[in-house]
């Protein structure tokens, strides 16, 4: 045996269907050579993945770094346009926060600038501009007093007193307010003699300008206080530093200009890798206020710096998409009308013998087709033909039932028309016709067990013989349930003497306990019985006949169901 007729013996052993069987030799064959391509593309375009993500993480640390430098000078400008605002400092030296609100708040909207304190000359706040979080750009809370929250800070201190080094009298840090951390540059303020009005601070929330570094640098940020302690992350479960860690960004600090030696981490977060470079939290160009930390997925792609290169990979990719998307079209094309022929053969398989299978095309399959068809009525009409062939011995067996009992001749065919007008009439589906024609046919099959004795007595019954001619139902069922195809007719045989209230018999079912066909049959079998004539009495008009059902509903019958049938019999 050769290699060929080998793998084909394996290949169909596989439990596969045709439509894949087609399929997947020609998916394999495909990705094998996306790989290929894949492969090939990578060698010559790309650096290694350690060496591209590295080269990603010191860009996007740079940018985060000028951006951080923007934000500083965008907070300075506004800082300096305040403290140089006419009447802010005669405002700032008189403790007037009105005015002080009517003469800035234009500033600070026009700015967008998030927070702005307003400190006297012993660092008392006088007024507190503080942007609602979430809210339109003009919402602003305003606060005044306070304590000295801000005077106890380092850099608030030097602008207190007015300190000037190399780059200046702004100075800048982070404050704790509110529960939240919080940026700021803060400066001095002289009114037009030269005099030290007091200080003002301008900031915005750590949080939200580590949430716009994140949204220009794609990459996750996180500020460190120089503890490790986390002062604001745009990861939703960061990790703090190890005191190590400090340490080694600091020490790196020293010989800045070897950055590719910057510190790093690799770190799990949510199951997710990460490497985060970390570096100093510089301001004023010197001042070092904590750790910065940027992190990408170790899984980042770095975009290649040559287009050409990109475009190859594009092209090499929708290629192969549309191969493969032809191949598998042309699978489920070719394999289309023998996917059909299964759906039809597992209807049949259920019983479904309404199938009808389409053909679209001209080949062998439609011949196929076809022929799958023609056996599919022939075996409808053999079902047919076996069913009619039952529905007649069941006749033959309720005639000669009636032929025990001479005074309940012509019962069955009667109540078998009005049980099928009825049902109709009371909304059963059409689907379940057949079955309520056998329940009614055979539903008093059971009294086959009764002996002649007590079935054509002409007299009352005894209590015992009562007890007797009530167990047929239950013989019925005996009869009855281990033929298949009459189960679903089962329930008139078996519950028609069921009381509405439990008190019928055998079970002593009640409400809706009882199946629908029986509550239907019940009114059916005691309307006949009650507008016949029989040896004991005469046949009672339909006025009494239906006064006498009237009577028993809520007893014996369904109130709903029984004035629907009266009115039915009525008409």
């Amino acid at each position: 045996m050769n290699l060929t007729e080998t793998f084909s013996k394996a290949f169909n052993k596989l439990p596969l269907n045709i439509r894949e069987k087609v399929t997947i030799p020609y998916l394999f064959l495909s990705i094998i050579l996306l790989f290929g391509a894949a492969y090939v593309i990578t060698q010559v375009v790309f650096d290694t993945v350690e060496e591209r993500l590295t080269n990603q993480l010191i860009e996007s640390s740079s940018l985060a770094t000028t951006r951080m430098v923007e934000e500083e000078n965008q907070i300075l400008k506004v800082l300096r346009l305040l403290a140089y605002s006419t009447g802010v400092p005669d405002a700032l030296a008189q403790n007037n926060p009105e005015n002080l609100r009517s003469l800035t708040f234009g500033i600070i909207l026009n700015n967008q600038t998030k927070v702005v304190e307003f400190l006297d000359i012993n660092g008392k706040r006088i007024l507190s501009v503080n942007h609602r979080t979430g809210e339109n750009i003009e919402n602003y809370d305003f606060s005044t007093g306070g304590g000295d929250i801000f005077s106890k800070q380092a850099f608030v201190q030097k602008a207190l007193l007015q300190h000037v080094d190399a780059r200046g009298d702004k100075y800048a840090g982070y404050v704790k307010s509110d529960g939240r951390d919080y940026f700021y540059v803060a400066g001095p303020v002289y009114t037009d003699n030269n005099e030290f009005a007091g200080v003002i601070l301008v900031g915005t929330p750590i949080s939200s300008l580590v949430s716009q570094l994140r949204e220009e640098t794609l990459a996750q940020i996180t500020l460190y206080d120089f503890e490790g302690k986390i002062l604001a992350s745009t990861f939703t479960s960061p990790l703090e530093l190890a005191d190590q860690e400090v340490r080694n960004v600091v020490l790196n600090q020293i010989n800045a200009s070897f950055i590719r030696s910057s510190s790093s981490r690799d770190m799990n977060v949510r199951n997710i890798e990460y490497r985060e470079l970390l570096t100093s939290w510089k301001v004023r160009g010197e001042t070092h206020l904590g750790v910065m930390g940027v992190a990408l997925n170790e899984s980042f792609l770095v975009r290649t710096t040559r287009v050409t290169r990109l475009q190859i990979a594009i092209m090499t990719s929708l290629l192969l998409l549309l191969v493969i998307m032809f191949g598998v079209n042309l699978s489920i094309l070719i394999t289309h009308p023998i996917m059909q022929l299964v759906d039809a053969s597992k209807k049949v398989k259920a019983g479904d013998l309404e199938v009808n299978v389409k053909s679209v095309s001209k080949d062998e399959l439609a011949l196929l087709t076809e022929n799958f068809n023609q056996m599919i009525i022939s075996m409808r009409d053999s079902k047919n033909h076996i069913l009619a062939s039952y529905d007649s011995t069941l006749e033959g067996w309720s005639k000669a039932l009636e032929y025990r009992n001479e005074e309940t001749k012509g019962h069955t065919d009667r109540v078998l028309k009005l049980m099928v007008k009825a049902a109709r009439e009371l909304g059963i589906e059409e689907s379940k016709m057949d079955h309520i024609r056998r329940g009614a046919l055979l539903h008093d099959i059971g009294k086959m067990g009764i002996p002649d004795v007590i079935l054509n007595k002409p007299h009352a019954l005894t209590e015992e013989e009562q007890n007797i001619m009530q167990r047929h139902p239950v013989y019925a069922c005996e009869m009855l349930k281990d033929i298949e195809f009459l189960k679903p007719a089962l329930n008139i045989p078996f519950c028609h003497h069921e009381h509405w209230d439990g008190t019928g018999y055998p079970q002593g079912l009640k409400g809706e306990e009882i199946p629908i066909e029986a509550r239907i049959f019940a009114l059916v079998d005691a309307w006949d019985a009650i507008t016949t004539d029989r040896p004991y009495r005469s046949a009672m008009t339909k006025e009494e006949a239906v006064y006498t059902i009237r009577s028993e509903i809520g007893t014996n019958f369904d109130p709903g169901i029984a004035e629907r049938f009266l009115k039915l019999v009525s008409e």
